[in-house]
């Protein structure tokens, strides 16, 4: 199942990579711009932050979590606010970024500190994003895919 997941996960990249057009040098990703939408991503995770989770998240997002449990957009948000797990710290290791034109994946190991209906809770996973620049210059998060290490 994982697998497949990550495969449908690449075939996304590969589809969103190859229908984009070559911008000009005005208004490209870059790497800073990535990592710093990850970072304003992950604090509002942790700070279970609905409007800044809204304004990062595309409209078509395909959340997917290690559990093998994908949410869409409206889903990942409520279940970030609401839901019973609550991150309180994340750190990304052996991060890499590669940027095509407007589309970026990314690839780290998060480990986290989380609580779960209240009980202490440790995360160690594997995580690929894409994110996509759009006409407008927001960064948006298209696909998020977890994996058990």
């Amino acid at each position: 199942m994982k697998q497949l997941f990550l495969t449908l996960l690449f075939l996304l990249a590969g589809i969103v990579l190859s229908s984009c057009t070559a911008p000009g040098t005005e208004g490209e990703l870059n790497k800073d711009i990535v990592l710093s939408a990850l970072e304003r991503f992950d604090n509002a995770i942790m700070e279970r932050d609905a409007e800044v989770l809204s304004a990062i998240a595309s409209q078509d997002l395909t959340y997917g979590h290690s559990s093998g449990n994908i949410q869409d957009k409206e889903e990942f948000i409520d279940d970030v606010v609401n839901g019973p797990f609550q991150f309180l710290s994340i750190s990304n290791k052996d991060q890499r970024v590669n940027v095509s034109g407007n589309v970026a994946i990314v690839r780290h190991v998060l480990s986290a500190d989380a609580m779960n209906n209240g009980v202490s809770a440790q995360v160690h996973i594997g995580v690929v994003m894409v994110f996509k620049l759009d006409d407008n210059g927001r960064v948006a998060l298209l696909a998020r895919q977890a994996y058990k290490l």
